[in-house]
């Protein structure tokens, strides 16, 4: 996936401090200094803060005065990436899930609750400890895991009965890796496995897909939301049939000339399938290597998973046994340390992980415990004000994930029956890395006609729909007659208010609701009636994507066949779209999103 493959809760923001010059600039007496480092073409040069030399008060006074990314990569010197690449091999050929693309036969198990159930963390009244730690952001991970099935909205169909769709799956391909890295993006795996054993059975090869037709292609996708995914594919398949034989090409390079490739899934592809040594970066690796090296900014910081996050992930990536002279011993294949990575980091490494439970392979390597413990030890808990010149940490970083472990320490007091130097363990785990920012969904209220009519032969209802432009939100998929009364991207227009500010969505009455539905009908041409046909459905339904909130008030009727402005059952329209009646095979066999299905479920 371009972006992070499992849905990212949201966590809390450490609580703001305002920086103060009179606080003490010291910890535990030992006054700050530069911190000694590399130079940027030498990063695998030992440092003197090396992780495994320094005790828990060192490593934190360096780490508070550190100003380079070297200090950084300084914790993935050879030796110690190497024994970070072992445990994350060994790790990953025992734990891993299994999963259609990677070769596995079903049952798949695509959720990584199970890890979760695995944990023996746990307070005194048994609730498991991460609970706790993290209570703000479960509230939230619940609203947005809706959020994610309402924008991504995943048919609800089980790896069993999917596995009956393509119970032979069992070859890895570049192909196969494409088509799954593609679906992953901003979609839970678990929700991905049915949808991919039904493409690769319908679309078993490249030529296949290229050959396929646009309505094809989106009746498979329907449900998993980011419709554009499906068109780039399609686009892509048809260039790799063209240009390349229809063999998926085994470099970096060549992939990325591909439509809907980027960096990540290009070196997902070239790695897994093809062995080629590149690293793999997306949100899940940000944050593994975050807590293995303590950078204090967010995951989506784009010098961290656009830049230097590929130079630390390829310090693992590249890393041999100091015996090694030839390069030769090389211990996992490419593929499976950067799968390793993205694992640990939906499961054992995700936002709620402690970085202490036993099956977490990286627990003696992270950083961010032992400033957990480091902080906790400490008698000073405040410090002066710093703005780190660290091209990886965010200028504030440093200090306000120091306060927010601090913070942390203080809430979990007394809290559990876990030991002290455990419970301040998981407070600098769960400071890293940084919450990103937080950005308010632009708002828009819009309109939706549900009209239908009684085929005269069938007798079966159908539905008028209209496809949507080819590009932008939902681009080519069909939806209800629909007309947009507010949007609040207009409302900000030449103001300069916080993105952070709540919207505050309008009531539109019905009045105009349906005024503005009838000069959208009128003007093209599709029909009329009128409004004693109508029946105003009075709840607004409320469907999220990533990006916008979708208010949707519904009007529904039922007219005649004479009530038709055309014969015909598909048509275009004066704005050069299509128009056409469905019945509910249509649909099926069309795709429909899944706004299409609350608003039809509500209207039958």
């Amino acid at each position: 996936m371009e972006s992070q493959k499992e849905a990212e809760p949201s966590r809390r923001s450490p609580r703001k401090r305002t920086k103060q010059k009179s606080e003490p600039s010291e910890v535990q007496g030992v006054k700050k200094k530069a911190c000694k480092t590399t130079s940027n073409q030498d990063i695998n040069s030992s440092t003197s803060c090396n992780s495994l030399s320094l005790d828990n008060a060192k490593l934190l006074q360096d780490w508070l005065s550190h100003n380079h990314h070297s200090y950084h990569l300084s914790f993935l010197s050879p030796p110690q990436a190497y024994a970070i690449r072992c445990a994350l091999v060994d790790w990953y050929r025992v734990n891993r899930r299994k999963l259609p693309w990677r070769g596995d036969i079903g049952p798949y198990n695509g959720s990584t609750a199970g890890f979760a159930k695995k944990s023996a963390m746990s307070d005194k009244k048994g609730r498991d400890i991460r609970n706790f730690f993290n209570a703000t952001s479960k509230a939230k991970s619940k609203t947005e895991e809706k959020t994610d099935n309402a924008h991504n909205d995943v048919q609800s169909t089980s790896s069993n009965d999917a596995e009956v769709l393509s119970p032979e799956l069992k070859e890895v391909s570049a192909y196969g890796v494409w088509v799954s890295e593609i679906m992953l993006q901003q979609t839970r795996v678990e929700a991905v496995i049915p949808y991919y054993l039904k493409w690769m059975t319908s679309f078993p090869t490249v030529e296949i897909l290229a050959d396929a037709t646009p309505d094809q292609v989106n009746s498979h996708w329907a449900g998993l939301g980011f419709y554009r995914r499906a068109r780039l594919l399609h686009q892509g398949a048809k260039r790799v049939v063209e240009e390349y034989g229809g063999v998926v090409p085994n470099t970096v390079e060549e992939l990325m000339n591909i439509e809907g490739i980027g960096r990540y899934t290009a070196s997902a592809i070239a790695s897994i399938a093809y062995g080629v040594e590149v690293p793999v970066v997306d949100g899940n690796v940000c944050r593994v290597l975050s807590r293995l090296t303590g950078v204090a900014n967010h995951i989506k910081a784009g010098v961290f998973k656009d830049d230097l996050g590929w130079v630390m992930a390829e310090k693992i990536l590249v890393a041999r046994a100091s015996n090694d002279c030839a390069g030769g011993n090389v211990y996992g294949s490419p593929g499976e340390v950067n799968q390793a990575l993205m694992e640990l980091g939906a499961t054992y490494c995700s936002p709620s992980g402690t970085g202490i439970e036993d099956g977490d392979p990286l627990k003696d390597f992270y950083v961010s415990t032992r400033l957990g413990r480091s902080i906790g030890a400490s008698k000073c808990k405040s410090i002066a004000s710093i703005h780190s010149k660290c091209r990886l940490c965010d200028p504030d970083g440093v200090f306000s994930v120091f306060y927010d472990i601090a913070d942390r320490i203080v809430e979990s007091s007394n809290a559990t029956n876990l030991s002290t130097a455990d419970l301040h363990a998981i407070s600098g785990h769960a400071a890293l890395p940084s919450p990103p920012p937080k950005k308010t969904k632009r708002e828009e209220v819009i309109a939706v006609a549900v009209i239908c009519i009684q085929d005269e032969n069938t007798a079966h209802n159908r539905w008028l729909m209209v496809k949507r432009p080819p590009s932008g939100l939902l681009a080519g998929q069909w939806e209800f007659p629909s007309v947009c009364l507010w949007d609040s991207s207009n409302e900000g227009k030449g103001k300069t208010a916080a993105s952070s500010k709540a919207i505050k969505v309008p009531q539109i009455n019905a009045a105009t609701r349906s005024a503005e539905l009838d000069s959208y009908l009128h003007l093209n041409g599709i029909l009329q009636y009128s409004s004693e046909e109508r029946i105003q459905i009075t709840d607004p339904i409320v469907h999220v994507f990533s990006h916008v909130c979708h208010t949707m008030y519904i009007e529904k009727c039922e007219v005649s066949s004479s009530g038709r402005c055309h014969a015909q059952n598909r048509w275009k329209l004066q704005d050069g779209r299509e128009a056409g009646w469905f019945n509910e095979e249509d649909m099926l066999s069309l795709g429909i999103t899944s706004g299409v299905r609350k608003i039809l479920s509500l209207t039958v």
